[in-house]
This record gives structure tokens, C-alpha cells and sequence, in this order.
């Protein structure tokens, strides 16, 4: 009876082991399957931190640089825009020595500049990001820094042909009509302004890749308005050449026959003599020095002569 009680306990104390002892087991291997993702994830994720550093760091100093290209390249760009805007106004009023920067000139050097200094910027952001190996921003990015050039030229064009074309074509035509005496210009000038800003307009506006379909319809709306340009001019001028033609004619046609004779002597402001020659838009008279002035019939309209008695 006593042995068998020592062989229970014996029994008893050799499962508590084995209970134990895969208890302990099932434990460490638990903490095993929970230490070792852990332990490898925090390796990854250093080895990868360790690696984008020196990307990183050559990503910070681009962008470092480009900041500091873009602010530079920016300020040059804008004084040489601003001086040139000041040369082409300072020509243009160089019969006064006035110069007159206005503020759309100030305006125009500072969006030039600020277009090429965003060019910089994009090109050193591209550049960052292809140091840190995104690839579709990157790409994105590219895309938006090859179509700034375009923008740029849109500006360009807009600028140089509405301060600089424009004015001076404006300034020559205006000239023109003055020197050849036709008057008020003010409706033409502003007619050719409209066509030209609209020319303008649109060409800029297709380096946008933007309405390439507008161009033909302004050529030939330009077409238009330059004939319709010449042929009121050739109205003008045939409207001041018969001005004068026209009531020297009427005035001829209708007095020399019934009131100037050959052989009259008449008295015409200063000049005293003999009609020798009547024609339609002038006649001649000789004076005592046998000298033939001749006189238009239109200094006739209007005015009072005197018809002497013959001798």
C-alpha cells in the first residue's frame, strides 16, 4: 500500500514536469513569433531610413539651391526687362527727354521675371524629386517644366507686341494721316489697334496650345480691315483733292462763259490786266508788263472783282 502511494506521487510529479515543461516551451516560442516580426520590421525600416539619407540630403540642397538660383536668376531678370522696357520708352519720347515708366511697364518686367524664376524653381524641384526616386511626380513635374517655356513666350508675345509693335505702328500711322493732311485719325487708329491686339492675342494664346483655329479668321478679318483702311484712305484723299477741285470746276463751268470774256479788263484783288484765256478751272490775265498770272476760278467764289471798261 505504501509503495503504491509513492509510485502516485512519483507519477504525479513527473507530469507536473512535463506540464511545465511544455507550458515553458509553448511561452518562449509565442514570444518568439511576436519578437522576431518586431526585431526585423525596426531593421527594414532603419536599413531603409539609412539609405534615403544621403537621397534626402541631396534632395534638401537642391531645393536649397534652387531657392536661391530662382531668387537670383529672378532680380536679373527683371532689372534687364525693366531697363529694356525704359530704353524702348525713353526712345519713344525722345523728342521730349520725358521718361515715362509707367506702372504696366513695372508689371510687365515683374511677370517675365517671376515666369523664368518658377522655371528655375520647377527645375531644381524636378530635380529633387528625381533624388528621391518618385518617379510619377517626377514625371508630373517634367511635363509642367517643359510647358513653361510655352508660358513664357505667351508673356513675351503679349508684351513685346502690345508695348512695343503696337505703339510704334500706332505712332507711324498716326503720323502719316498727319504729315499727308487727312485730319482726325482717331477712328482708323483705334480700328487698327483692335486687329492688332486681336493678332496678337492670338498668336500668344497658341503657344498655350489653345485655339490654333482662331488664327486664319484674324489674318483674314486683318485682310479685311487693311482694305477697308486703303480704301477709306484713297476716300479721304480723293474727298480733300476735290475739295478744292470740285467748286473751282462749278465756279468755271458756271461764270467763265457767262461772265469772264476774253479781252475783259479786270481787277482781281492786286492784280489789274486783260483776260487772255478762260478756262474751266482758271483763267489767265496779262498785265501792263505783258506777264500772264494765272488765277484760278475757286479764288473767285465768294469774293467780289471788278470788270473795267474797255479802252
Amino acid at each position: 500500500m505504501q509503495k503504491l502511494r509513492i509510485n502516485t506521487m512519483i507519477l504525479s510529479a513527473v507530469f507536473i514536469l512535463v506540464i511545465s515543461g511544455t507550458g515553458f516551451a509553448y511561452a518562449q516560442e509565442s514570444v518568439n513569433q511576436f519578437y522576431s516580426p518586431a526585431t526585423e520590421g525596426l531593421t527594414t525600416f532603419a536599413n531603409n531610413v539609412a539609405e534615403s539619407v544621403p537621397k534626402i540630403v541631396a534632395a534638401v540642397i537642391l531645393l536649397i539651391i534652387g531657392l536661391v538660383a530662382g531668387k537670383l536668376v529672378g532680380r536679373g531678370v527683371e532689372k534687364a526687362a525693366t531697363k529694356i522696357l525704359q530704353k524702348v520708352d525713353f526712345q519713344k519720347n525722345a523728342d521730349s527727354q520725358i521718361l515715362d515708366l509707367s506702372s504696366n511697364k513695372l508689371n510687365s518686367a515683374k511677370l517675365i521675371a517671376a515666369t523664368i524664376k518658377w522655371f528655375v524653381y520647377i527645375f531644381f524641384i524636378v530635380a529633387a524629386i528625381n533624388a528621391l526616386q518618385f518617379v510619377e511626380l517626377s514625371t508630373a513635374l517634367t511635363d509642367l517644366w517643359l510647358w513653361i517655356p510655352n508660358l513664357l513666350a505667351f508673356v513675351l508675345i503679349l508684351i513685346i507686341g502690345s508695348i512695343i509693335i503696337v505703339k510704334f505702328v500706332i505712332k507711324w500711322v498716326d503720323q502719316e494721316i498727319v504729315s499727308h493732311g487727312f485730319g482726325n485719325a482717331r477712328y482708323v487708329i483705334t480700328g487698327i489697334k483692335v486687329v492688332m491686339y486681336g493678332i496678337i492675342f492670338a498668336v500668344a494664346i497658341t503657344q498655350l496650345g489653345i485655339g490654333e483655329s482662331i488664327i486664319p479668321i484674324l489674318v483674314s478679318a486683318f485682310a479685311w480691315s487693311i482694305a477697308v483702311a486703303i480704301g477709306a484712305a484713297i476716300a479721304v484723299g480723293l474727298g480733300f483733292t476735290l475739295k478744292d477741285v470740285l467748286p473751282a470746276a462749278i465756279a468755271g463751268a458756271a461764270n467763265h462763259r457767262s461772265i469772264f470774256k476774253v479781252g475783259q479788263k479786270i481787277k482781281i484783288g492786286d492784280v489789274t490786266g486783260t483776260i487772255t484765256s478762260v478756262g474751266t478751272l482758271h483763267i489767265i490775265v496779262t498785265n501792263d508788263r505783258n506777264e500772264g498770272i494765272v488765277i484760278p476760278t475757286k479764288e473767285f467764289i465768294g469774293k467780289s472783282f471788278t470788270i473795267l471798261p474797255s479802252n
